[in-house]
């Protein structure tokens, strides 16, 4: 007898993001008591029926926690920014990217599937953190390597843009049948909308999230996954709920209510009818956690019973906009609160009339491989100057740990180049370890004419000098830190160009100290900025040969530096960059690396000079973007 199989569409990975600071009812009760919010009138709950039975049993229930945790259904919400949002306080925030990263990283990690193996990017969004690109094209970078030329899309869409790119995303697979994998991603920042209202309701309402599920084709005996999916717009909206171009909001609650009610009611009932399933069999309704009002209203109109409506995602983070359902149902997987053969429906409606539904059956929960890196950095070759440092061994390590080949510089330290010799010698890579004092020429010399064709140039290499006045500084100890730490990487630089492979890349170290400039350091500071300055001018020159250039400037790290400071110096020189901890090395020497293949990475921030990359991590001063 020979079995049907259906081509099926799972998510095999979700994940999600929150903003980072919880808001309470209380801190908007706070604001609303002051009068910095606006449009609550205690009065009318205190007179209300609903009300005084309520209080009966919670006596120390004020009417705005009554009326916003039981009749609203929200009594916690996420934002980017402590309360109140301001415009000041978002020049720092995380952003939509930051949280889509997030979440698409936690997704792939959830999957075991690797980024490479993503043959589209879906991406949905309406606070976005730039008006061009779309998000989408900025967040693969943060995934894949260079020469990756797999599409990215990105949709202007809020609540209902996660449902419209699961259409999307489906429609992809089906035409596309070498297509295995594509992610579907929501990120929004609702905070930064409330900046120019005194409203207390979209307060209380909005709040801050990213979430992402890869969507995966599989064969199987069963008809699983997503069954049918459908979107449309009610033209009747178009005028009633959303952000002008400045971001101020509109929105009229009562049409917004009748039109959203109706909406998810009628389009969960063609989803049922499209895919031959009753509402009888459903085990869990998931609608957009817009709030009581509409969320309850629909489920009245569809006669569900409310005990298999989830709501928590609500009552906890907040209205999430697009984010909303794939945040509930990545919580639901991660709490084990879905077993096989399980049937979700999840509908929503929102911004500008759009609403839609889609019908799940839980397949099989297989649990999920790790995310194999091993072989990112194959048949690549890197030189990585200063092994024997405490950066450059953490460096060695994590390009190993690619299958990166390796030529590993070190000035004099046996004994440690012998222990990564022996931390390395079973890992996937050649290596060939040169002991090379680069104040001697010679030694120099012998070097260069080691080295054959070769993918990227890494200077970790440096001194940082002493800790001591500048007049306190010799001519000769000021020479010696600038041979080092700006003159051998430039001559090498220069010498080597001719030998590196188009499409490489090349990192030289900075450093805060740069930025922070605290006093008693000047001939490594001096040193640096010398080295920056000689990158940022030769980038140009780079370029044409298709070579990367990046400046990376760590910020003050657990180890030799942050060790020679004083606690004073220490937390003068945090202050003055914002930093808010100190840096460990293995974090630092992975982001790197990683920026030997990788456009973009997490937790950094770049600026250009000239066509360098300026990367600083873990502080915020001078940053540009």
């Amino acid at each position: 007898m020979i079995m049907k199989h259906f081509e099926n569409y799972i998510f095999s990975g979700t994940g999600y993001a929150f903003g980072k600071y919880k808001i309470t009812n209380k801190e908007l009760e706070e604001a609303v008591n002051k009068k910095s919010l606006e449009g609550f009138n205690s009065q009318r709950v205190e007179l209300s029926k609903g009300y005084i039975a309520f209080k009966e049993k919670n006596p120390e229930t004020s009417p705005f926690s009554y009326f916003v945790g039981e009749i609203m259904g929200f009594e916690t919400r996420n934002h980017v920014v402590p309360f109140p949002p301001t415009f000041a306080k978002a020049e720092n925030k995380d952003t939509a990217l930051e949280l889509a990263v997030e979440a698409v990283g936690n997704a792939l990690k959830n999957s075991g599937i690797h980024p490479e193996k993503i043959d589209k990017w879906f991406f949905s969004n309406a606070t976005g953190h730039e008006q061009a690109p779309g998000i989408a094209a900025t967040v693969k970078c943060f995934f894949v390597d260079k020469k990756n030329q797999k599409p990215a899309f990105t949709v202007n869409s809020a609540c209902v843009g996660f449902n419209i790119n699961i259409q999307n995303a489906i429609e992809f697979l089906k035409c596309n049948p070498e297509a295995k994998h594509v992610i579907v991603a929501h990120t929004e920042v609702m905070s930064g909308l409330l900046n120019n209202t005194t409203d207390f309701v979209p307060f209380a309402t909005f709040a801050d999230a990213a979430a992402a599920v890869v969507l995966s084709k599989k064969e199987s005996e069963n008809k699983e996954g997503i069954i049918s999916v459908c979107n449309k717009e009610d033209m009747h909206m178009i005028d009633f709920l959303g952000a002008d171009k400045k971001g101020n909001l509109y929105m009229g609650a009562g049409q917004v209510k009748i039109r959203a009610t109706e909406n998810i009611a009628n389009i969960s009932k063609e989803v049922l009818k499209k895919a031959g399933t009753d509402l009888k069999e459903i085990d869990l309704l998931i609608p957009h956690q817009t709030g009581n009002a509409i969320v309850l209203s629909a489920v009245k109109k569809l006669n569900f019973p409310v005990e298999k409506v989830y709501q928590e995602v609500q009552k906890k983070h907040g209205n999430l906009s697009g984010a909303s359902i794939p945040v509930s149902i990545s919580k639901l997987f991660e709490e084990k609160r879905l077993k096989q053969g399980d049937k979700i429906l999840c509908s929503t409606a929102g911004l500008g009339g759009e609403f839609g539904a889609f019908l799940y059956i839980v397949p099989k929960i297989e649990k999920s491989l790790k995310i194999n890196y091993s072989q990112d950095l194959k048949g690549k070759t890197a030189i990585l100057t200063g092994c024997t440092g405490d950066l450059g061994f953490q460096t060695a390590v994590q390009l190993a740990a690619r299958s990166c080949n390796l030529i590993l510089q070190y000035n004099s330290n046996d004994k440690k180049a012998e222990k990564l010799k022996g931390l390395l010698k079973n890992k996937n890579t050649k290596l060939k370890f040169i002991k090379t004092n680069f104040l001697n020429k010679t030694e120099l010399d012998n070097f260069i004419l080691n080295i054959s064709e070769f993918d990227y140039l890494i200077h970790t290499a440096g001194v940082t000098g002493k800790i001591a006045y500048a007049s306190d500084i010799s001519e000769n100890e000021m020479l010696s830190t600038m041979k080092i730490n700006a003159l051998s990487p430039i001559e090498l630089t220069k010498r080597l160009f001719d030998k590196f492979k188009p499409g490489g890349t090349i990192i030289y170290i900075g450093s805060a100290a740069e930025d922070a400039q605290f006093a008693g350091n000047s001939d490594y500071i001096a040193s640096k900025k010398a080295l920056h300055g000689f990158a940022v001018s030769f980038s140009d020159e780079a370029k044409y040969k298709n070579i990367t250039t990046i400046y990376y400037m760590p910020g003050i790290i657990a180890g030799k530096m942050a060790n020679k400071l004083n606690k004073k110096q220490l937390i003068n020189s945090l202050s003055a960059i914002k930093q808010e901890k100190i840096l460990q090395v293995s974090d630092v020497s992975e982001r790197i690396v990683k920026s030997l293949y990788l456009f973009k990475i997490k937790n950094v921030k770049d600026n250009y000079e000239n066509s360098a990359v300026i990367r600083r991590d873990g502080f915020l001063t001078f940053c540009k973007n």
